[in-house]
Formats: structure tokens, sequence, C-alpha cells
């Protein structure tokens, strides 16, 4: 039975022999030396803590007679903890003890998440602080009262983590020549992520398995997982341009590669292993080799005999490992069909479409699992800003839970920071979905109120919780369907495909499906969708200038950076776009001119509020965008500005709708480095 942050008495003979447990600057954190590293990273973390509560660093002990005054034990096998562990898997416990208070688990993860769990109850450490720039209250001492126990787990969902994915901020904002953004940065990534008492992570993009921070995830105690695109941990981002990359030619080499793959990973790190077959960019196989069957039913079959091969690979060099298919895109229809048949073994695991509606048509079942996004590039969707609504993390997580679809959650957080409220509401769900899994909406609102309370305070709560409702509800729609809004992404690629056609004269690929057959159709399709919106955002604008004045000064940069910064990219991005097509359909030179005028002040209000939100440690945060890419958005409305009146487009502008691939900016630190075809 599933104990829930159980607060009771011990018995009345134990409980009389000790008082609360008062902890100050002068408390000990002891640990053994023996105890697992994971575990002493998380005790440092908790000095650290402490000292934000208290003002001054507490001492850290080996052992209970080292100690002064009263101590905090963090312990998993060594005294005194290890006749008291819970049992079942990832299970915390705090439990006053006489001079002190002992923070363990069933195992070394329940123990790690019992001494972050210590922090956020008793010091009021905010999990994301790191992201929301949320500093503890000071204090002189804490109180933890005699005879508390708290124990809480098992998890709902058994793997719970994040994809590091898209990592263009991080990249930009702190890089590093060894592991593409700084080590100090991934290591806040695995405390957060162990903080909201996550297990897993996928530790950026296009990796190599030796990678420094795939070793930094290990050393935190954190099982690594691979995505949709590197099955078994194979950087098909580095495949040799001289090399063919075809189960079907050359089904030798991807058995040597994989294997290689595997090899790659220590052998004492945890693992689970992504199988399957796919392109080498994040597409369908049959896109890199249109030989062999084309009917689904033949596709699905080389899929299936590449499962096969990787899973006996893996098994040859592992002993019970763990396996799961994530059905991104191309796989989901094959799932659906019947032609794609997951082996035994293997947790299907469903993705959602990029805006939070899980892909599976109602086929989710006991022991599969979801690929999730808080955060998405694929040129419509959200990559600066949170755009998921909570209601359909709610439902759609929710439904997964209520038929116990719990054995995988990978969630996509891109560079986190833009993305903080819907993340740590999925990690809530993730871990305890007792209130998530009702069908009446309840749980999400408390949240949106609850999490508005901790950020902003307690008076501008209602007002944000107003603001948000508006602010989900503001987007453009192009679809009958609830995912079928604009957001960062589709300001800027829609914007750009009519600034292309402005240019060049060029009619690109249409995204989300929306037709460009007619060109001007298309363009006052889009002027429609952008000034039906903008009353919507200016609704939503005023809501946020009532908040503002409720909030206490220590919140404001925080405010910027998740309420102005990412209302200005949205209101801003809508009327810009609504300005570039009204200057397709222009009837003179002249209203041309002004409509891109405006539009490119409007552009300049986001750069601004890019560098609004750069306060302090942020700076350079966004100068590495370049996924939405706004700045080269910038640079074609002022190029077409400058043809207006007469002048060359600059020589070198990239003139298209979708950005130009980041990933040789984003993995530039990997150099001449390819993927080994040779085991």
């Amino acid at each position: 039975m599933r104990i829930r942050f159980l607060l009771a008495a011990l018995t009345a003979s134990v409980g009389a022999a000790f008082a609360d447990v008062r902890v100050d600057a002068r408390s000990s954190i002891v640990i053994d030396p023996s105890e697992p590293a994971a575990l002493r990273r998380a005790a440092a973390d908790l000095a650290s803590d402490m000292s934000k509560v208290f003002g001054a660093a507490p001492s850290m002990a080996s052992s209970r007679n080292s100690a002064k005054a009263s101590v905090v034990h963090v312990c998993l096998s060594a005294s005194p903890c290890n006749a008291v562990r819970p049992g079942g898997t990832e299970v915390l416990a705090i439990r006053a003890v006489p001079g002190g208070v002992m923070l363990t688990g069933s195992d070394l993860r329940g123990a790690i998440y019992a001494v972050y769990e210590f922090s956020r109850r008793f010091l009021g450490v905010d999990p994301f602080y790191y992201w929301n720039d949320h500093e503890p209250a000071r204090t002189n001492l804490v109180r933890i009262p005699a005879g508390t126990s708290i124990q809480d787990g098992p998890p709902r969902f058994r793997y719970r983590g994040w994809f590091i994915n898209d990592e263009d901020l991080f990249t930009g904002w702190k890089p590093d020549p060894a592991s593409g953004f700084s080590l100090k940065l991934w290591d806040r990534i695995f405390e957060t992520l162990l903080r909201v008492k996550g297990n897993m992570i996928v530790p950026g993009t296009f990796l190599f398995p030796d990678e420094p921070q795939v070793a930094a995830a290990s050393e935190r105690g954190l099982i690594i997982t691979q995505h949709h695109i590197e099955v078994v941990g194979l950087n098909t981002y580095r495949w040799p341009e001289d090399i063919p990359y075809s189960f079907l030619s050359r089904p030798d080499l991807l058995k040597n590669a994989w294997r290689a793959s595997v090899r790659g990973y220590k052998p004492q790190q945890e693992v689970i292993w992504t199988v399957g077959y796919r392109g080498r960019h994040d597409r369908a196989f049959w896109e890199d080799d249109a030989s062999g069957d084309k009917s689904e039913r033949g596709r699905a079959e080389v899929i299936q005999r590449a499962i096969q091969a990787e899973m006996e690979i893996v098994r040859a060099e592992r002993r019970n490992p763990a396996f799961l298919m994530n059905a991104w895109d191309e796989a989901v229809p094959l799932v659906r069909k019947g032609y794609l048949k997951i082996p035994g073994g293997v947790t299907l695991v469903w993705p959602d479409n990029g805006h939070g509606i899980i892909r599976d048509d109602g086929a989710l079942a006991k022991g599969e699992g979801v690929y999730y996004h808080t955060a998405m590039h694929n040129f419509m969707a959200n990559q600066l800003t949170e755009m998921v609504p909570l209601a359909r993390i709610q439902r759609e997580l929710g439904r997964a839970v209520r038929v116990g679809a719990t054995e995988y959650l990978l969630v996509n957080v891109s560079d986190i920071r833009p993305v903080v409220m819907t993340t740590e509401a999925t990690m809530e769900l993730a871990w305890n979905a007792d209130e998530w899994v009702k069908q009446d909406g309840a749980a999400s609102r408390a949240f949106l109120a609850r999490w508005t309370r901790s950020e902003f305070g307690e008076r501008a709560s209602a007002a944000l919780v107003d603001y948000y409702n508006a602010y989900f509800a503001a987007p453009g729609r192009y679809g009958a369907a609830e995912d079928r809004t604009f957001s960062d992404c589709a300001y800027n690629t829609l914007a750009r495909h009519i600034l292309t056609k402005l240019l060049t004269g060029k009619t690109e690929k249409p995204e989300g499906g929306m037709p460009v057959e007619d060109y001007r159709a298309f363009a006052e399709r889009l002027r429609k969708i952008a000034a039906e919106a903008e009353p919507r955002w200016t609704a939503a604008r005023a809501l946020a200038g009532r908040a503002s004045k409720l909030i206490a000064p220590d919140r404001k940069p925080f405010f910027q950076s998740h309420v102005l910064t990412q209302l200005d990219v949205h209101e801003y991005g809508n009327r810009a776009l609504l300005r570039i097509a009204e200057a397709y359909l222009a009837g003179s030179p002249e209203e041309r001119k002004r409509q891109v005028a405006a539009a490119i002040a409007d552009l300049e209000r986001i750069l601004a509020s890019y560098q609004a939100s750069e306060y302090g440690k942020w700076a350079g945060y966004y100068r590495g965008e370049l996924f939405a890419n706004v700045r080269l958005t910038h640079r074609m409305a002022q190029a077409y500005a400058g043809v207006l009146d007469g002048k060359p487009i600059p020589a070198g502008l990239p003139i298209q709708a979708r950005t130009p691939d980041p990933y040789p900016t984003i993995k530039a630190y990997q150099g001449a480095r390819r993927t080994p075809t040779a085991p």
C-alpha cells in the first residue's frame, strides 16, 4: 500500500524519549565515506541548501561521534539507516530520531530523494530554484516534530526523466569544447531532475556514449536512456558520409556500429536501451534507403528484424537489459495497424504529437509508456515558451495512468528554463498521480494556483491564474483540433515563408498541413488568424499588467522571464506575422514599407525582451537561439525593407522558411569525430 507523506507519531514511549529536532547553523550532516558517491553528492547539495537557509555552512562529519549539536543522518547501507530502511523501489524515508533526523530510502535513489524532499519540505528549497531564481527564505532554525515519520513511494511511473533536446540556448549560453555546454550546467540539470524525483535522462542530442555528460549523469545516480533517433545510443548524425547507412543492403555495418555503440557505455552504467530502426536524421529509414519492399507491412518487417538484431547484441554484452521502442512518427501507424509487432521484453512507448496529445488513438495499454513534450521544435510548436495547457497534461497522462501505461515517461524539456511550470507539473504527476488521474481537471487547476502562489506570492496568485488561463487560450488557431495553434516557432517559420516569397518568388513546403497552392489565399489566411488572435493577446497583456503590480520585488526578475518575455514572444511574434502578411497583400509599395517597418519593430521588441531576461547569471542565455530564430526573421524583414528601397539583398543571408540546421553549431564540439562502424 502506498504511503503518501504520512506524518505520524511514533509510540508514546518512544515519542516521550526525545523532543522536537532543531536543525540550524550548528547542525552537522553525517554521512559515512563508504556510502555511494551519488548519495554523497546529494548530501553536498543539502549542505548548500542549509547554508542558504541558515547563513552558514553546516559541518560535514563521518560519524555521530564527531558531529556537534543536532545531526542530519544521510545514509543507505551504513549505520543507523541499514536497520530501518523501507521496502520497495525508490521509496524515501525521513524520520526524526533522538538528536537529529534520518534521511534514507529503500535503495540509492530512494535515499537521494529523501535528501531533496527534506530540503523541499523543511528548508523550503524549491526543486527548480536554479531555473526560477527562487532562493529559500532565511531563518535561524527549523523544527522537525518529535515522532516525524515520512515515507513516500514507490513512484507511479517506473522510469521518469528528461530529454535535453535541441539544446541551442544552453550551447550558446555556456559553451564547452568537450560536452557541448558546461559540465557545471549539466550538473545543475541532473540535480534538478533528482530533486523532482526523476531517475533517467537522455543527456543531449546526437551523442557518443563516452561523452563526459553521459558519465556525469551516471555518477549522479541517474539511468541513461536514448531517444528515438539513436537506437542503442548510435550517433546517426555523425555517421560517415562515405559509408552506406542501410540495414537492407549492409546489415553487417549496422550491426557492427550498434555493437560498438553498446560497448561505448561503461559496464557499471545503468542503461535503458532504445531499439528500432530509423533514418539518419530524424526520419523514416526508407528516406535514406529506397530499396526493399515499399509496403507498410514490408517496412515494418525491416524494423522488426533490426530490433531483434539490436536485442541480441545488447544481451550478449549486458545481463538482464531493459528495452523500449519509441514509436515516433512513421512507426505509429505501423503499430496501430498491427504490422509492427513489439517483441516480448520491449516496452512500447507511444509519442505525443509535439503538442502534448498522445498519438495512440486510444490504444494505450498496461505496461507501455509515453514520450511527451513540454517543449518542441517542429517549425510550429513551442521551443521558447510554455504552450502545453496543464489541463491537457492531466487529461493525456492521466489516461495513461488509468490504463497502467506507466512503465516509462520521457519528457522532452529542450532548454528547461522556458518550460519550468509544465515540466514541474509533469514530474509531479509522474511520481504521484493520485489526484492527477481524476478526470475533473481539478488537479491541473490546483497545481496552477499552487505554483503561482509559490513562485509569485499569495497576493499575485489569483491574477496570474487569470493570466495563464487567458495566455493558453490566446494563440491564433489554424484548425479545429485543439493543438492547431500558433506558437513561437510558427510565427517565425510562417513569416519567413512570406518573406522568402517576397524576396525570391519561391514558394516553400507548407507547415502544419496549411495549403499554399494559392499564395494570396495563404497570406490572407495567415492575416485572418493573426488578426483574430491579436485582441486575445491584448487581453492577456492587460492581465499581466494587473498581476505585475502585485509581484514582490525579489520575484520581479522571474516574472520578467516567465511571464513578460514569453508574452512578448507571442504577442509581438503574432503581430509581426500579421504585418508581414499585410505587406504581401498590400496594394502599394508605400503600404508594404509601412507594414514591414512595423514588423521589424515588433521583432526588435522580442529581441529586447530576450535581453531583459538575461539578468544576472542568465547573461547571454538567448544568444544561441537558433530554432525559432527570431534574428533570422528580423534579418529577412530588414532585407525586404532594403529591397523596397532599391537595395540589394545582403550577401550570405539565408533566405528560407525553415531555420538553417542548427546542429553544425550545437555539435561543433564533436569536431571531425565519426560514428565507428567496427565493434
